[in-house]
């Protein structure tokens, strides 16, 4: 059987375990049977997930892009969700708008007086040059064609427009689910990893997008959500789960840098990258 091309960098890729494959060129792994129904979560755990949690997350953006734009432009937030970050970037003079395919995600965004298209960005028929900066937040990692979504957001930002991404590191989380599948945190009852359709390493992001048509794409750790949002730490409880992903960070931030920026340990990845003037 011939497999399919790797998204990210169009290399070959090889058979993996437990329903995963991943590319043995840049390591990128994704789910051999995809699944595309949005997450159910119960009223007080979806504020967590989409709002409180990443408070910090959404200011250290906002903050990255308004140094790197000089002024508040027009910004699209894909897989917008409620319009949290939308809400966020248009209290910094930001024109928000957003792309967000679960209806009733759309339905609150929209609600919040923001204009959200609901088909997949690259289907969603927006103009070409028309944003000073892209972002999105662990959502090309749920997608069913993250390459065309890449090249679309290039085609969607005006010449040396940003874009900014949040991911979860495959190097930290397909390790995790391994042990997971090994009954390794069994007596915890945590769940420690977070596996979506595609699972991107710091080398699946720039082949990504450097295919995409992108320059100067930079990667680094993520800082981690506040707390526990999706309940992941089981008998460790909200606090210490909250401690042991601050602890964690520090020392992936610590062997990033006594690797000279080649080791990136992190449970998540920030990535930017501007289209060419």
């Amino acid at each position: 059987m011939t497999l399919p091309a790797c998204q990210a960098c169009g290399g070959g890729v090889c058979e993996t375990e437990a329903g995963l494959r991943q590319c043995a060129a840049c390591g990128l792994a994704y789910r051999v049977q995809k699944v595309f129904h949005a997450p159910a979560y119960a009223p007080a755990r979806e504020e967590l997930v989409y709002n409180s949690s990443k408070k910090k997350i959404f200011k250290a953006a906002l903050d990255l892009l308004g140094a790197a734009a000089g002024r508040p432009g027009r910004l699209l937030d894909i897989g917008c969700a409620g319009g949290e970050f939308l809400t966020a970037a248009a209290s910094r003079g930001w024109s928000a708008e957003g792309v967000e395919i679960e209806p009733g995600l759309a339905a609150r965004a929209a609600g919040a007086g923001f204009k959200v298209q609901t088909s997949p960005v690259e289907a969603a028929g927006l103009p070409a040059a028309a944003f000073d900066a892209v972002t999105a937040f662990e959502v090309f990692s749920q997608m069913d064609a993250p390459a065309a979504a890449a090249a679309e957001a290039a085609r969607l930002l005006k010449p040396g427009g940003l874009l900014y991404l949040r991911e979860f590191n495959a190097a930290f989380h397909v390790t995790l689910y391994r042990l997971e599948l090994r009954g390794f945190f069994r007596f915890l009852g945590a769940r420690p990893s977070v596996i979506h359709n595609f699972n991107f390493t710091p080398g699946s992001l720039r082949a990504l997008l450097g295919r995409a048509g992108f320059t100067d794409v930079s990667v680094r750790n993520s800082r981690p959500t506040s707390g526990d949002p999706y309940g992941s730490g089981g008998g460790l409880g909200t606090f210490f789960t909250a401690a042991l992903k601050v602890l964690y960070y520090l020392l992936a931030q610590a062997v990033w840098l006594a690797t000279l920026g080649r080791v990136y340990a992190g449970s998540a990845l920030i990535v930017t990258a501007r289209k060419p003037r």
